[in-house]
C-alpha cells in the first residue's frame, strides 16, 4: 500500500513541476519551484514512514491478522481449542500421591467447524472434535507407574448440523446427545475445576480401608445422572421461544431422550435450567431423571443446584439418587480478568451398592488473565463413602492448574 501512496504523491510532485514551469518567469522564480518541490518530497517521507508504522502494528486486540483457509471457499472454516494441564494431590489414607495431569472437567482438546449459508436462513455445517489427555484426572489410579489413559486422540464430536432460524437445529453423528449437560448448567464461573460432574477431578481414585483394602473408585460411587454424554445419534432442537428451547434424539442401538432448556434474564437476574428424561434400557438398562438450575444475582452472587434420579432394569431396592448445590461468588479483583470462588456439597446414595451414601464438599478459586485466554485454578475436594460393615478412610484432593483457550 505505502507503494501507493508514494506513486501518487511523486505523480503530484511532476505535475506541481511542471505546472510551474510553464508558467510565465515574471509570476514565479526557480527559487520558488525548488522550495514546492523540496515541501512535496518532505511530505512524501512523512507519508511513508508513517504506512511502515502501520505495517508493523498488530491487528486489534493485539493479535497479529490472522486468517484460517478452507479447502472449500464456501465455507467458512474455524479453528479453536485448549489445553487444559495441571497438579493433583491425593490423599486416600494408606497412600498419598502427586500426579501430572489433565484435567478432565474441561479436557485438553481441538475443534474444526465448517459452515456455509444455503441462503439468508438456512446454514449447513460440520464439527470435528477430539480431545488428547495425558494422564486425565478421571482415570488416574493411585499406584500407577506410568500416565493414565488412551495415548491418541479420542472423539468428542464428529457431526453435521442443518440450522433454521425458523425450524431449528438438526443434529447427525457423533456429539451430544439431547439430555446431556442438563445437570450440568452453571453460572458461578468456576466450572472449569468444579461443577456437578465432581468424579472428573479425581474419580479414578479407589476408597480404601486404613488396612489397604480397596473399595469403590470414586466415579463408582457418585454420578449426577447427566443424560446420556455424547453418542451417535439424530438431534433436532426448537427454535428457541421468549428462552426456552426443546430437543429430542435417538441414539444408536435404540435409547432415546428428551430435554427442555431455559435461558434469560429476570429482573436483572440471569438464570439457566434444563430438565431431561433418558430412556437407555435397551443398550445400559436404565431409565433417568434429571435436571439442573443456576442463577446469577447482579451483585455477583451465583446459586447453583442439581438433581437425578436412575431406574435400574432389574434392581430392587431404592433407586440410586443424587443430588448437588453450589453457593459462588464472581467478582473483579484486579484489572487483569474476573475472580469467581465457591464451596459446594454433593452426595449420591445407593449407586455402587445398596445402602452405599456417598459424599462431598469442596473450595475453590478462578482467576481469569482476559488478554492471554488463560484461567488459573485451584480446588479442594474431600470425599466420603459409608457402607454398612466397612469403614472407608475419606479421599482428599487438591488440584491447581491452568487453562488456555486459542
Amino acid at each position: 500500500m505505502h507503494h501507493t501512496v508514494k506513486t501518487v504523491l511523486m505523480a503530484s510532485v511532476a505535475i506541481v513541476g511542471l505546472g510551474l514551469i510553464a508558467q510565465p518567469a515574471a509570476a514565479q522564480t526557480m527559487k520558488e519551484l525548488k522550495d514546492e518541490i523540496n515541501r512535496l518530497m518532505k511530505r512524501v517521507e512523512q507519508m511513508e514512514k508513517k504506512q511502515a508504522e502501520q505495517d508493523l502494528k498488530p491487528a486489534a486486540g493485539g493479535a497479529a491478522d490472522k486468517t484460517v483457509t478452507s479447502g472449500n471457499d464456501k465455507i467458512k472454516l474455524s479453528l479453536s481449542g485448549q489445553v487444559n494441564r495441571g497438579i493433583l494431590y491425593v490423599d486416600n489414607g494408606p497412600s498419598e500421591e502427586f500426579f501430572h495431569v489433565d484435567n478432565d472437567n474441561s479436557s485438553t482438546r481441538i475443534r474444526f467447524i465448517g459452515e456455509g449459508h444455503l441462503n439468508e436462513d438456512i446454514s449447513v455445517g460440520s464439527q470435528i472434535e477430539v480431545q488428547f489427555e495425558s494422564n486425565s484426572t478421571a482415570d488416574i489410579r493411585i499406584d500407577q507407574d506410568s500416565p493414565a489413559g488412551p495415548n491418541n486422540f479420542t472423539e468428542r464430536k464428529l457431526e453435521i448440523f442443518v440450522d433454521s432460524n425458523q425450524l431449528g437445529r438438526l443434529w447427525v453423528g457423533q456429539g451430544d446427545t439431547a439430555s446431556n449437560g442438563t445437570s450440568e448448567v452453571d453460572l458461578s464461573g468456576t466450572d472449569v475445576v468444579a461443577y456437578s460432574g465432581i468424579a472428573d477431578m479425581a474419580g479414578g481414585i479407589a476408597f480404601s480401608t486404613s488396612g489397604g483394602t480397596l473399595g469403590p473408585r470414586i466415579n463408582q460411587a457418585f454420578s449426577n445422572f447427566d443424560g446420556l454424554s455424547r453418542d451417535d445419534r439424530v438431534r433436532y432442537d426448537t427454535p428457541s421461544f421468549m428462552g426456552f428451547k426443546a430437543s429430542a434424539g435417538a441414539i444408536d442401538g435404540g435409547s432415546w431422550d428428551t430435554a427442555a432448556r431455559f435461558a434469560g434474564e429476570i429482573a436483572g437476574t440471569k438464570v439457566v435450567s434444563a430438565l431431561a428424561y433418558a430412556d437407555a434400557n435397551s443398550r445400559q438398562g436404565f431409565e433417568q431423571v434429571n435436571g439442573s438450575v443456576s442463577v446469577l444475582l447482579p451483585i455477583g452472587v451465583s446459586v447453583t443446584a442439581a438433581a437425578g434420579s436412575r431406574d435400574i432394569k432389574g434392581r430392587t431396592g431404592d433407586d440410586p439418587m443424587s443430588y448437588y448445590g453450589k453457593l459462588g461468588y464472581r467478582f473483579h479483583l484486579t484489572d487483569l480478568g474476573e475472580t469467581a470462588v465457591g464451596v459446594d456439597f454433593a452426595k449420591t446414595d445407593d449407586l455402587a451398592a445398596q445402602g452405599d451414601e456417598f459424599m462431598t464438599y469442596g473450595a475453590f478459586g478462578v482467576q481469569r488473565f482476559d488478554a492471554i485466554g488463560t484461567e488459573l485454578y485451584l480446588a479442594v475436594r474431600n470425599h466420603e463413602l459409608d457402607r454398612s460393615g466397612t469403614d472407608f478412610d475419606d479421599v482428599i484432593a487438591v488440584l491447581t492448574g491452568a487453562r488456555i483457550k486459542f
